[in-house]
């Protein structure tokens, strides 16, 4: 909010100030909110940056992932995270979301190829 108000952004404030105390109030309530998963990193605890838990969290480490069309599939992955942030950028600055739900994303390839 800070951030937002240095900016003189104050109807975006005001909005994401609403909204988070909104989504707090409903996960105290009845145990989530809708876009809970743009307050993963806090749920997880996760550092800044860090990627989300994924899928591939739960595999076992010998696991074999096939991919059929690749040709498709894996310039796709890294066009999610492009299109994941430039949506959520936006959703950010004018005070729809936290700036941590910049973290809830796809992965980036080089993160998707070291699992």
């Amino acid at each position: 909010l800070e951030q937002l108000y240095s900016q003189n952004k104050l109807v975006e404030a005001q909005r994401l100030a609403q909204r988070t105390q909104f989504d707090l109030e409903m996960m105290a309530e009845v145990g989530f909110c809708n876009g809970i998963e743009n307050y993963s990193r806090h749920l997880t605890g996760k550092a800044p940056g860090e990627p989300p838990p994924t899928l591939f969290d739960y595999l076992p480490p010998d696991a074999l992932l096939v991919i059929d069309e690749s040709h498709v599939t894996i310039p796709q992955i890294g066009a999610m995270y492009k299109g994941d942030r430039s949506r959520k950028e936006t959703l950010v600055e004018f005070g729809f979301r936290l700036p941590s739900a910049l973290d809830n994303r796809p992965l980036r390839f080089e993160e998707w190829e070291a699992r």
